[in-house]
């Protein structure tokens, strides 16, 4: 029960995220974990962590982009959480079952991810939260299946005081795939070096970056400074103030 009490005692600060991903690890052997609030039909990232830290830039982009783009498109996950109004539901999903190819790529083919476990709630607000498996230890196992269902209600009334709680929630960073491209169309950067500048706006350190785009560190940093250059300017600060002017 320790992390289980680690948890609540993270509730409304930044260590709450890797708590639930201590749970979620030690009693389901997930790989990465998220959460999201739904809201007025909206949905917002609450936590997106990984035990790996190289995983850990996708998680917290996947997580971004399904808050975005795909959440009313997970045809599936839409139906449990319609079905979730008395009792939370638990839904298993192979990335092999899902049909929309730009969704399946985004959230689960880039970041090896071989399949979810999500727990659904509907309320005031609705709460998604889920736990993943990398595709180098296989699909999850009955085990964790039960283990999931078994500690789902639980995870679902710790998460909501989460919410509700609001103060302490991290800001995940914006997705930078629109303003990369304004910045190769309007700037003259090459993919890779408005991809770097994009994501340094966003918020993402050079190590998640260098992750994200599969390149050393060392490459990431040439890739800013070639982007510093051509955009003239010298640190972070100024590359915003820079983006915000071209976007």
């Amino acid at each position: 029960m320790e992390d289980l009490a680690a948890l609540v005692a993270a509730l409304g600060t930044e260590r709450f995220g890797s708590a639930l991903m201590d749970v979620l690890h030690r009693r389901a052997g997930a790989d990465m974990c998220s959460a999201f609030v739904v809201t007025e039909g909206r949905a917002a990232v609450l936590v997106a962590e990984s035990t790996d830290r190289d995983a850990s830039a996708f998680a917290r982009l996947a997580s971004l982009r399904y808050a975005q783009r795909y959440w009313r498109r997970d045809v599936a996950g839409l139906m449990t959480l319609g079905r979730a109004h008395r009792k939370v539901q638990v839904l298993k999903r192979p990335a092999s079952s899902i049909r929309d190819m730009e969704y399946q790529h985004e959230c689960y083919s880039d970041g090896d991810v071989v399949e979810r476990l999500a727990l659904y709630r509907h309320g005031m607000p609705s709460i998604i939260a889920s736990a993943y498996r990398a595709r180098s230890g296989g699909p999850f196992a009955p085990r964790h299946l039960a283990a999931f269902a078994e500690v789902a209600p639980l995870l679902h009334a710790i998460i909501i005081q989460h919410a509700r709680a609001g103060a302490g929630v991290p800001k995940v960073p914006g997705d930078p795939a629109p303003l990369a491209a304004a910045l190769a169309r309007l700037a003259g950067l090459s993919a890779r070096e408005a991809a770097v500048a994009a994501f340094l706006v966003s918020g993402f350190p050079i190590r998640e970056i260098a992750s994200l785009l599969r390149v050393t560190e060392a490459t990431a940093v040439t890739y800013r400074r070639r982007a510093y250059s051509k955009l003239g300017v010298g640190n972070r600060g100024e590359l915003r103030r820079r983006a915000m002017e071209l976007s």
